[in-house]
């Protein structure tokens, strides 16, 4: 790996993720994170056109009314595996059935749920739209209320957000975003990472002219460090050889990437996010990486390990990341037809990163607020450990962009951080 000369970054950098800097407290019910949800996305919900309809509580409503219900979506998904089920097969008082990749039927059920009632929703008249509903999300539904005391539903209508900052500076300077490293996995050269790490630190040539001297700023989404199955053991009593072994190479993985890091960090800014095979908690959001982990790269102050998800403003340009756990999440329970692009724009839609949190997705159950609700929409979302590589512009003029797991795909993503067009690197083109 070669060296380079550190460079000059004239730009103001502001961290706006504060949100997701969280206490590890699980002593508390998720009530509260639901309760909040709907109690600050209700406020989004335009129901100026709808007054005479509007119901503030779904128990008030009588069969034959016109009404305009606000509420959390719940999604009944007839092949889902429930809690209790994966209880009594962990204990062994049944076998366990065979596991769906996806849990997305026509079978499934909706409803939609306020703190005082629950109505089920028909959805003959929405078109398929319902498929993109699944459970945590909060909208409004007109409609009318059938014999059977369901709601026949005849128009959705989602919370509204401040549009993405405007952009008003331009500079040809490009931002690199690289996803599950996992370094210390067996089946990965690391041989890829040094060249990835020579790419930006300008020792390789590349067809783009000087693309690695362009690089102000890398943000590393997830996954950085290879998992041993071994080292995985949830129970510390029952740690044996085999998993003091996969401890160990974990170890030895953590200072290898430290010693990259370290290189970097002397260059330019470098943003280390968590992600789901990463040594801090599993619920998100997922508390930054403790310094004590990397202490070659610490000692630069260029070196930030922020928390996952992480936001954060250049010279007014607002970029949002995740590490993909929740694009992962909300797969599962829609279309098998929805791609990585189409599910982050559903995030946007809904003005939440992480709808199927807690109910599908791990997360902290915090008492005061949701910090996942999108109050602003940002200007670039970047999700880190997908399949591959997808760029797009969202129906409000966000630019999307999907980061392929760099172990598997052996590509990173650069973006211009003003025009935002971006592009994707594969390492085989300079080895």
């Amino acid at each position: 790996m070669q060296g380079g000369k550190t460079r000059d970054i004239a730009y103001n950098y502001i961290y706006t993720g504060s949100r997701f800097n969280q206490d590890l407290s699980f002593t508390h019910q998720y009530f509260n994170l639901y309760r909040n949800r709907l109690s600050k996305l209700r406020t989004r919900i335009p129901t100026e056109a709808y007054k005479k309809i509007l119901f503030e509580r779904i128990t008030e409503v009588k069969v034959g009314q016109e009404v305009l219900v606000i509420g959390i979506i719940i999604r009944s998904h007839k092949e889902r595996i429930s809690n209790i089920e994966k209880y009594i097969v962990k204990v062994g008082i049944i076998d366990p059935r065979p596991s769906l990749g996806n849990f997305s039927s026509n079978k499934d059920l909706l409803y939609i749920e306020d703190e005082n009632g629950r109505l089920k929703i028909q959805t003959d008249t929405l078109y398929g739209c319902w498929e993109h509903l699944i459970t945590g999300v909060v909208i409004g539904i007109k409609g009318f209320i059938r014999e059977d005391a369901s709601l026949e539903a005849m128009e959705m209508i989602l919370p509204i957000v401040n549009l993405p900052p405007q952009i008003t500076q331009y500079k040809d300077e490009l931002i690199c975003f690289v996803s599950g490293l996992e370094v210390g996995n067996p089946n990965f050269s690391h041989t890829l990472l040094h060249v990835f790490a020579d790419f930006l630190l300008g020792g390789l040539e590349d067809s783009e002219g000087s693309v690695s001297g362009r690089i102000v700023r890398l943000v590393i989404l997830g996954d950085s460090i290879y998992k041993p199955v071994n080292a995985r053991t949830v129970d510390r009593k029952a740690v044996g050889e085999s998993e003091l072994k996969g401890f160990k190479e974990m170890s030895s993985s953590l200072k290898q990437l430290d010693t990259i890091m370290a290189e970097l960090a002397g260059i330019f800014p470098v943003d280390v996010i968590p992600g789901e095979m990463d040594p801090t908690n599993a619920s998100l959001p997922q508390q930054p990486l403790s310094p004590y982990l990397f202490p070659k790269a610490a000692i630069y102050s260029a070196l930030r390990s922020v928390p996952n998800p992480y936001e954060f403003e250049i010279d007014g340009v607002r970029t949002l990341c995740t590490s993909g756990q929740n694009i992962n999440s909300m797969s599962q329970y829609l279309p098998e037809t929805m791609n990585e692009l189409e599910i982050m724009e559903l995030t946007l839609n809904y003005r939440h990163i992480a709808p199927t949190a807690p109910d599908a997705l791990q997360c902290i159950p915090i008492q005061n607020t949701d910090p996942f609700i999108i109050d602003q929409l940002p200007n670039i979302y970047v999700v880190g450990n997908m399949r591959g590589y997808k760029t797009a512009i969202s129906n409000e003029g966000v630019r999307m962009i999907a980061v392929p797991r760099f172990s598997t795909t052996k590509s990173f993503v650069i973006m211009n951080r003003f025009s935002l067009e971006s592009t994707a690197i594969t390492l085989h083109e300079f080895i």
